[in-house]
């Protein structure tokens, strides 16, 4: 699509400038200063920084051990780029960056910030919807992606069918999604249509909203043969994101089911359990209250740990002092997503506890210790900072903590 000059220079009067990592972007000026960024003239929202600069080090960590010569990277709902030109100037290994969007304006802005870092050559530009985009697309070597980077503003459901059909064997999806008000329970019906579970209110809602989105997108790959293998997931504001390893292997897709569940929890009594099966009728067999149940979600492991190895090591400079860019992510994260245990689907938080305790809370640090001391697993979460996961059940926990 053809764009007139006096709308490009209409765009142009728009824009200011903005540093994040090693790259420079022209943004909309409007996007810098009000609350809900707005998508006109094109889209870019400032307060996902955190979101790039984890993208940034997964990438890096990821493409290590990609045996595959050419490694090329897609963002279909590219807005002005600032994800893809990210990876563009910062993730030396990727060979072909490819920048999507329907809003013309904003491909324009995204051409002009390839040309702006000096990465115009290594990009490739085009205006469709994400769908025909990643269904039509073809790189220079291939007709797949090895890394492609899903980041609606919204659901990320009606993209997923596609994007799958659009990775190679042993490629990578990231995933955001931002209707978390759907994920975290609020909306259940559309909960279900979107993401085939259902979400309950809880202080570990946002984990539940993670685990529903791995279900969903690891029963959408089980259609065409494929499983998925999470690597990264977080949590921040108002979005999530997931990151996956995608493999075109039937057998491991036929094992799905051991994979996914559901979880059990008691409003009255805070007693929350795994469940293979769905069963309304089920009572707590603490206070005899009736549970309430969230899913079908994903039950197993949210990381990598050996990945996560490779992202702290991606996060320093050679002699191993932090990256003087402003791409560094607190080291703080990445060491409690290793430590985590992320097999547990649901984690408490200590003000949950002090409330039935009627009492002060007490540190993580000191619930850990005594959980831990005691013989129970017990680690902090990166999902709260209040939060922690153990294998104790609510009962025992408040009895060690009294």
């Amino acid at each position: 699509m053809q764009i007139g000059m006096s709308v490009i220079r209409v765009l142009l009067d728009e824009i200011g400038k903005t540093l994040e990592g090693r790259t420079k972007l022209l943004v909309p000026s409007l996007s810098l200063t009000s609350r809900v960024p707005p998508k006109y003239p094109a889209f870019f929202n400032p307060s996902a920084k955190l979101s790039r600069d984890v993208s940034i080090l997964v990438y890096r960590a990821f493409l290590q051990d990609l045996t595959r010569k050419q490694k090329t990277y897609a963002d279909p709902l590219s807005g002005i780029g600032a994800r893809a030109l990210r990876v563009a100037v910062e993730v030396q290994e990727i060979d072909e960056v490819y920048v999507n969007d329907l809003n013309p304006l904003a491909i324009e802005l995204s051409k002009k910030n390839a040309v702006l870092n000096f990465v115009e050559k290594k990009c490739n530009f085009s205006v469709n919807e994400a769908c025909k985009f990643l269904l039509s697309s073809q790189t220079k070597k291939s007709d797949r992606f090895a890394v492609l980077d899903l980041d609606p503003f919204g659901s990320p459901a009606p993209y997923i069918d596609c994007a799958l059909r659009s990775i190679l064997d042993f490629g990578l999806i990231s995933v955001t999604a931002t209707d978390t008000a759907v994920l975290c329970g609020k909306f259940n019906d559309v909960c279900f249509r979107k993401y085939y579970g259902r979400a309950i209110r809880s202080h570990y809602a946002n984990e539940i909203a993670i685990r529903i989105l791995l279900s969903q997108i690891s029963l959408t790959a089980s259609r065409f043969g494929l499983s998925i293998e999470p690597l990264f997931a977080h949590s921040y504001s108002q979005y999530i994101r997931i990151y996956a390893r995608v493999k075109l292997s039937s057998v491991e897709a036929n094992m799905l089911h051991h994979k996914l569940g559901f979880i059990q929890h008691c409003k009255k009594c805070g007693n929350r359990m795994v469940s293979k099966h769905y069963d309304m009728s089920y009572v707590c067999g603490l206070c005899g209250n009736r549970f309430n149940v969230a899913g079908q979600l994903w039950i197993s492991r949210l990381f990598d740990k050996c990945l996560i190895k490779k992202m702290e090591k991606c996060n320093l400079n050679e002699d191993g002092s932090d990256l003087q860019d402003n791409t560094i992510v607190d080291r703080s994260i990445l060491s409690t997503c290793f430590e985590e245990n992320d097999d547990i689907p649901y984690y408490f938080i200590t003000d949950e506890i002090a409330a039935k305790l009627k009492t002060s809370p007490q540190s993580v640090a000191k619930v850990i210790e005594r959980l831990s001391r005691s013989g129970y697993r017990a680690s902090k979460t990166s999902l709260d900072k209040r939060g922690f996961k153990t294998d104790a059940g609510i009962k025992e926990i408040l009895r060690l903590l009294r």
